[in-house]
Formats: C-alpha cells, sequence, structure tokens
C-alpha cells in the first residue's frame, strides 16, 4: 500500500521543519543587518561606511541612493576618506541627494588630504573644467596648472586613470614634441602592464599611428588598434570602421566597416552611430530601413554628433521619414551650427532669409549665419556673403567687403561669384 505524503504526519512534519530553518535564516539575516544599522546609527564611523555600500549597491538589503547618501555623509563627517569620495560622488552626480558640484569638490578635497588617490585624481578634473555656478560663473575657476600637478604626482605613483589623463593632456594640439614623447612613454608604461584600461591601448595606437613621440609604425598601432576594439572600446571599434571604410592600411572592406561601425555604435559612440545610422538608411542591412535609420540618427544628435544633427535637420527640410517641419528643420541646423557645422550654418541662413524661423524673414540672422559659413570656407556661403555686403541686406552696405568675399568665392569655384565680381570691376565709379 502506497504512503499518501500529503496527509502523513511525517510530511507536515517536515514542512515545519523547513519552515523553522528558513525563519531562523530570516531572523539571523535579520539580526545581522540590524547590527549594522545599530552600530551605525551609534555613531560607528566604518559601519555607517559599510551600511552606505549595502543600501548604493543593493547588497542585503534594496538598494536605496538616498539612504546610501545619508549614511556615506555620517562615515565622512567621521573621516573616512572612501566615504567623503562617495559622499563627493553622490553630489557630483545627484543620486540620493541634490546634484551640487561645489560641495562635491570640497569633498574630494578632503578625502585627496588624506592622499586617497581616486579622490586627488577628481579634484585634478575638476581644476581642469572648473566647477560652474548657478548664474554662469565659476565657483572654481579652471586652474590647469593645479590639475597638471596633481596628476604628475599621481602618474609617479602609477595610478592608472591619472597616468592616461596627463598622456591625454600630453598629446593636445598645444603640447611640444617632449610632450608627445612623455605621452608615449606613460601609455608605453600604462600598456606593458597588460591588464589595463582599453583606452590607454588606443592612445598608444594613435601615437604609433601618427608618430607622435616615437617612430611611425602602422602595423604596430593596426595591431594595439584591434586589441583595443577587441576589448570594447567604442572609439578604437569606430577608427577600425573608418579604416575598412576608406582602405587604410588594410584593404577596403564595407561590410567589414559597417559591421564595426554597429559595434561601436552599440557601444555608445556618436559618430559611429551616425555611420551605422547611414548604413542602414542605404540598406547596407538587409531588413532595416529608414525608420530604423532613424533611432540611431538621434541616438548620435542626442551624442552631439554634427552630422547627426545636420542630416536630421534635412529629413525634417525633406520631409523625410518624418512630417516635413521646417522650425524642427532650423532647430537642429542652428544645433549643428553651434558646433561649427558650416552646411548646418548655410541651410540655417537660409532658412532665416526665407523666414521659415520666426515667421517673417529675418535678414540680419541670415547675414551673420551666412558669414558664419564664409569664414568656415564655403564658396556659395562667401558668396551670399558677399552679395549682402553689396545690396546691404542684414549688414550696412560695404564694397570693399563684397569684393573680398565674393574673390574668396571665386577662388574656391564659385562661378556667379566670378560673373559679379566681373560686373563690379568694370562698372564706373559710383554705379554699384
Amino acid at each position: 500500500m502506497e504512503t499518501d505524503w500529503t496527509m502523513s504526519g511525517n510530511f507536515r512534519a517536515l514542512c515545519g521543519s523547513l519552515l523553522l530553518i528558513a525563519s531562523l535564516n530570516m531572523l539571523a539575516e535579520s539580526v545581522r543587518k540590524d547590527a549594522l544599522r545599530e552600530k551605525a546609527a551609534a555613531g560607528d564611523a566604518e559601519s555607517a561606511f559599510y551600511l552606505g555600500n549595502e543600501y548604493f549597491y543593493g547588497e542585503n538589503r534594496a538598494a536605496n541612493y538616498t539612504l546610501a547618501a545619508y549614511w556615506y555623509k555620517k562615515a565622512a563627517e567621521k573621516g573616512i576618506p572612501e566615504a567623503q569620495f562617495n559622499y563627493g560622488s553622490c553630489l557630483e552626480t545627484g543620486r540620493g541627494v541634490a546634484k551640487n558640484l561645489s560641495d562635491a569638490f570640497s569633498w574630494y578635497r578632503k578625502a585627496a588630504d588624506q592622499d586617497f588617490e581616486p579622490a586627488s585624481f577628481r579634484v585634478a578634473l575638476l581644476y581642469l573644467s572648473g566647477v560652474p555656478g548657478e548664474k554662469g560663473d565659476f565657483v572654481l575657476n579652471p586652474d590647469p596648472k593645479a590639475a597638471l600637478e596633481i596628476l604628475e604626482k599621481l602618474a609617479e605613483k602609477q595610478f592608472e586613470p591619472a597616468e592616461i589623463e596627463l598622456a591625454a593632456m600630453k598629446m593636445g594640439k598645444t603640447a611640444s614634441a617632449e610632450d608627445h614623447v612623455r605621452a608615449f612613454m606613460l601609455l608605453k608604461r600604462v600598456v606593458a602592464r597588460k591588464r589595463c584600461q582599453p583606452k590607454a591601448v588606443r592612445m598608444l595606437a594613435d601615437c604609433y599611428f601618427t608618430g607622435l613621440g616615437c617612430p611611425l609604425d602602422r602595423k604596430k598601432a593596426l595591431e594595439l588598434l584591434k586589441q583595443a576594439a577587441g576589448a570594447g572600446d567604442p572609439e578604437a571599434l569606430a577608427k577600425l570602421g573608418f579604416l575598412y571604410e576608406y582602405g587604410h592600411e588594410v584593404k577596403a572592406d564595407p561590410v567589414q566597416a559597417n559591421l564595426y561601425y554597429r559595434k561601436a555604435a552599440e557601444a555608445g559612440h556618436p559618430m559611429a552611430q551616425f555611420k551605422y545610422a547611414e548604413a542602414q538608411a542605404e540598406g547596407a542591412f538587409p531588413g532595416k530601413n529608414i525608420n530604423d535609420a532613424m533611432v540611431w540618427y538621434r541616438k548620435s544628435a542626442d551624442g552631439g554628433c554634427a552630422q547627426a544633427l545636420f542630416k536630421l535637420g534635412v529629413f525634417y527640410y525633406d520631409g523625410l521619414g518624418v512630417k516635413k517641419d521646417l522650425r524642427q528643420a532650423a532647430r537642429y541646423f542652428f544645433l549643428a551650427s553651434r558646433l561649427g557645422y558650416v552646411r548646418a550654418q548655410y541651410n540655417l541662413a537660409c532658412l532665416f532669409e526665407q523666414g521659415a524661423v520666426t515667421g517673417k524673414p529675418d535678414p540680419e540672422a541670415a547675414f551673420y549665419w551666412f558669414r558664419q559659413a564664409a569664414r568656415g570656407g564655403d564658396a556659395t556661403a562667401q558668396r551670399r556673403t558677399g552679395e549682402c555686403y553689396l545690396n546691404g541686406v542684414g549688414v550696412d552696405r560695404s564694397i570693399t567687403q563684397a569684393e573680398h568675399w565674393l574673390l574668396q568665392a571665386a577662388r574656391n569655384g564659385d562661378f556667379a561669384a566670378r560673373e559679379q565680381l566681373y560686373l563690379i570691376q568694370r562698372s564706373q565709379p559710383g554705379s554699384f
């Protein structure tokens, strides 16, 4: 005869035992949690710090940034540098507290004064950027000299983020040949550790690719670039896409280029997102269309890519993939124009001239953007700027300035500008 376990006393006893064990485990866990909280509440700084960590990372209790920041601050006030750094990070990012970069800097300084290297690094970065105030001024003015001094000290201790940041500074456009050598040596030292940030590998590849601070070695550069890309560095992936697209140092391969662009796009690289969008729009990815491309154009634009902002402006101007909207077109052209994108500046000038931006023609604004595009080297914009000066539209009339810009346009291949110059120069004095 089979035993009916659903009804037997043995089964009920077994269930009761299991429930008791589970209850005891839960009670023990609860006591452990309460013990940490009790110690923290009693003023134990380390307990407050660990309790903050548990709330921040959601370990042993539900994640709660507000409580994490609260306990970090308690520990920070008692001088624990790690807590001072973490509370500063909460203030910088706005996690659990109101965002306040000035206060964040103060807490980073406290931790840095105790030689906590991550805090010293944050202090250096804030010296580089400065701390803006609420009224557009600076609570802390940028101080590159102070930043450099801190980064040099951290680099001496081989604190990797500082080594990489210092190398980036010494690879800048205004850096000297000596700075370039220093950057190369820093990056070479970092990469020699094997387990380093992929960014450092990619930056070392840049050195070899351009001969910055070292002998030119494109083969070595490509090897390092692939290594960085294999480790997921977005910029390395995007650069490989570029090399395969245009056939630099590798055989041109548009399929391979698009695959690299896709990986870089998915990793958040704005220019790669634009390239991926372009590839989708052109049919390089079967099953993808303009609507799919539009998603990536927008992501790229959100990341500040001027080309993507310009392209969205074109789409709204033409009504391609979206409803035609000249004001939206102007908005995107304006955003791209602020980033110095010449084609957007010219298009924006045309929209101001047509009255599509404010509802009526704005010749002064049109002239401003024509001239901006002209200064950027656009031949048509140079001619239009010359015409504005010639006719006194949006600016005081000036034959001298008109000739200057028409000549620039003519030299850049604008035939209409050549014709206008010819007419001016062949005309009687005072007829223009």
